[in-house]
């Protein structure tokens, strides 16, 4: 049994009974008026918004892989942070305001829709984009009001969310480098989607190709042309994302850690992890646990 199976087997996560996860389903209009609406990405008023706030994404979910590859795949064109609640995410964000949060869904977690509410009120630009895949119309009440912007049901398209949230971003006289679209290929969005539920596993690029559909050259060179990453430090990368969370969130040894993150020990996840975040996982642990006071970014 692999890292992954036991991290589930465990519910490593599920034990919060305030798990992040709105939860409402669009139903036409015809049958149901809804509360909740989706407003429509095309003329969405971005450049009202300072672009530093634009960019700050907020990524809440109780599947770490899911929120880690949304996390990861986005930057550096936008800056992240991934939080396994949205309750949680109260006391961690702090500072400037975020321009969108991406949110899971689950089927009546009323707790996780009064914190985006309360998370959102932080942030009165801030829009919203939804995962889910069950109606819930107690939900969608809770969320009124709010900039739902866009609703991904399960099997996640990644190539459509990450478009979503590069269309959602960009403002007409923004004319910076790195103000273009971000886009993902067909084959880039399967490879997102494979990590996101395979990031702790060892496997080559032949058998990734294999999974995803493609050649193992082609496979490379479109995913470096996508994500200016390879795919080795792509999956590095959501490793770590998904270390950090368990780290904030669990009391699990080093490690322990590892091994569900895919390290070889936590002496690998040590040295990883400080040359990717500046700190050693015992220090940001303690810092990231702790409250942070109001102004201050964590």
């Amino acid at each position: 049994m692999g890292p992954i199976h036991r991290f589930r087997q465990n519910r490593i996560l599920r034990r919060r009974q305030s798990s992040v996860l709105l939860h409402a389903r669009l139903v036409p209009t015809q049958t149901r008026r809804s509360t909740m609406t989706v407003r429509p990405t095309a003329g969405t008023p971005a450049a009202s918004r300072p672009r530093a706030e634009r960019n700050r994404v907020l990524v809440v979910g109780r599947d770490p892989g899911v929120t880690a590859v949304i996390a990861v795949g986005l930057r550096p064109r936008f800056e992240t942070e991934a939080d396994i609640t949205a309750t949680e995410a109260l006391a961690q964000v702090r500072g400037r305001p975020l321009g969108l949060i991406v949110a899971e869904i689950a089927q009546g977690d009323l707790d996780a829709a009064f914190s985006i509410r309360a998370l959102a009120a932080r942030s009165p630009n801030c829009q919203i984009i939804a995962i889910g895949s069950t109606e819930d119309a107690r939900i969608a009440d809770r969320l009124a009001g709010l900039d739902v912007h866009g609703f991904f049901p399960r099997p996640i398209d990644f190539g459509a969310l990450v478009a979503r949230v590069s269309s959602l971003s960009r403002s007409a006289d923004d004319n910076s480098p790195d103000s273009g679209a971000l886009a993902l290929s067909r084959c880039s969005a399967k490879i997102f989607a494979y990590f996101s539920t395979h990031y702790a596993e060892s496997f080559s690029l032949d058998t990734l190709a294999h999974a995803v559909g493609v050649s193992p050259g082609s496979l490379a060179r479109v995913f470096l042309h996508d994500t200016k990453r390879s795919v080795g430090a792509f999956r590095c990368d959501v490793r770590v994302e998904v270390a950090k969370q368990l780290l904030v969130h669990e009391d699990h040894k080093l490690d322990q850690v590892a091994e569900m993150t895919g390290f070889v020990d936590g002496s690998h996840l040590s040295r990883v992890f400080r040359l990717h975040t500046g700190r050693s996982p015992g220090q940001y642990r303690i810092e990231f646990r702790s409250p942070h006071p109001d102004g201050v970014s964590g």
